[in-house]
């Protein structure tokens, strides 16, 4: 199955060099990625000194600062948009290149069975982001993001601090909210925290923070705070059972992680130099995207943040789930299924990965699937240890791997065309839905209904062949190489 993979993977990116299919805006650029190509064709002194990115887009500067000298050093001209657009299409398979290798590392590291590793191989390849997303949007820093996400795991797995260091703040100008998540790892170290059974205060909490996030939308609905227009808005006939189930995913995903008598325990091992480097790594970034950009401030503040995502997360029943198994395929779904052990996996880690986890658990009731892209390595990584661990009790073997990777790539759907039509403006119908559809707050309420049912039978699929128990004794890695 490796060769098979493998196989796959280089022709797919050799026959999209050429022939993949472009998004229809800008020539292939798309939005955003128009301004990063325009960047990557411009010195990159020149860009910096001129003070006109804001502060969000400094942000993003790294790899077209990167593109822009490698091909200026190789002598590849990068000045058509054709050619810009194969730098980075090259740069980005590149970095995968690197993935598949940090991969293979840290299933050594855990000492996976074989079929875990092809598992893990389809969690990280095998979805939108990479077979689909990749040739049709290939100017985006989103693969940077990406890559640099599982390499911070790595490197807090294999206490590699210095790297974890230098990774965060290179993906402090590729993805700019990691930040928040590297600075938990670097800060909090990795004394492990207690896994105990959820505790009475774990219940209120959870729900507590999930009341909590409904009441603030509402106050900011109320005066005034409304999505962009395009985005789907929720129907008043079911939004009490999204209110429902919104609370209700918000508790399950927080019970596991909230334990506050663990955590301070494990905070007592916290060591003042990591505590140091993090503040100074903060400041650092902060005081160079202040220096070079045009000091306009991003285009959100946390509190209205909170409050757009959870009213698009609102406007069809756990519209946010289906939108991260449409965006990441069946993996997100065990993760689910798993969730518990995932969690008390995330806490044997580390102090500092179990706040990184809860964080993006949070977060993850966020329908806008492409915003976690950063944080969905260090799930994949964690759920493939679940499912190592796992086969001491149930059938994880290379059925279940088959199953897992056929289901991945339908739900990719790289086999699927997007440029069926020119676009009309009108986000909910076709031919623009099948480009919008990809996205949580823009999925309309025909698709909702079409992927929630793709979700559901996936899912029951996953539960069954789960719930296989294990027919022959264990078996180490060693002994099955």
């Amino acid at each position: 199955m490796g060769c098979v993979g493998v196989l796959f993977m280089v022709f797919w990116f050799s026959f999209n060099f050429n022939h993949g299919e472009r998004i229809q805006h800008n020539d292939g650029l798309g939005w955003d990625g128009a301004a990063y190509a325009d960047w990557a064709q411009r010195d990159s002194i020149e860009i910096l000194n001129s003070h006109t990115v804001s502060e969000y887009y400094i942000g993003r500067l790294l790899p077209s600062i990167i593109i822009h000298n490698t091909t200026k050093l190789l002598g590849y001209d990068i000045t058509s948009t054709p050619r810009v657009i194969h730098a980075f299409y090259l740069f980005n398979v590149g970095l995968l290149v690197i993935a598949a290798g940090l991969l293979i590392l840290i299933g050594r590291h855990y000492q996976w069975r074989v079929p875990i590793y092809f598992l893990g191989f389809s969690a990280l390849f095998f979805n939108y982001p990479v077979l689909t997303n990749l040739s049709y949007n290939p100017t985006l820093t989103d693969i940077s993001g990406y890559v640099l996400g599982l390499g911070i795991f790595y490197a807090y797995i294999k206490n590699r601090f210095t790297l974890l260091v230098v990774l965060s703040f290179l993906c402090c100008f590729v993805w700019p909210t990691m930040l928040y998540g590297a600075l938990p790892m670097i800060m909090l170290g990795r004394a492990s925290v207690a896994n105990r059974p959820p505790s009475l205060h774990s219940h209120l909490l959870a729900l507590l923070v999930a009341i909590s996030l409904i009441a603030l939308a509402a106050y900011l609905y109320a005066n005034g705070l409304r999505q962009s227009l395009g985005t789907t808005v929720f129907k008043k006939e079911i939004l009490p059972l999204s209110i429902i189930l919104f609370i209700t995913y918000i508790y399950l995903a927080l019970k596991p992680m909230i334990d506050v008598p663990a955590y301070l325990r494990a905070s007592r091992y916290i060591k003042v130099a990591p505590v140091v480097v993090g503040i100074l790594l903060y400041v650092s970034v902060k005081a160079i995207v202040f220096h070079f950009s045009d000091r306009t401030p991003g285009p959100l503040t946390i509190t209205t943040y909170l409050g757009l995502f959870t009213q698009a997360s609102l406007s069809n029943p756990l519209i946010n789930v289906v939108a991260h198994a449409m965006h990441y395929g069946p993996f997100y779904m065990i993760a689910i299924l798993l969730w518990p052990r995932i969690a008390a996996q995330a806490k044997a880690e580390g102090l500092g990965l179990s706040v990184f986890i809860a964080l993006f658990a949070f977060l993850s009731i966020g329908s806008e699937s492409r915003q976690f892209l950063n944080a969905w390595p260090a799930l994949a990584m964690l759920t493939c240890q679940a499912l190592n661990q796992l086969g001491d009790e149930r059938k994880v073997d290379w059925w279940l791997t088959y199953a897992v990777a056929g289901m991945a790539l339908i739900l990719s759907r790289f086999w699927l065309s997007i440029n069926v039509g020119p676009w009309t403006g009108n986000f909910q119908t076709f031919p623009d839905q099948m480009l919008y559809m990809y996205s949580g707050p823009w999925i309309s309420h025909q698709m909702y209904g079409v992927f929630l049912a793709v979700t559901l039978l996936c899912f029951i699929s996953l539960l069954t062949l789960l719930r296989q128990p294990s027919s022959s004794p264990v078996r180490t890695s060693t002994q099955e190489v």
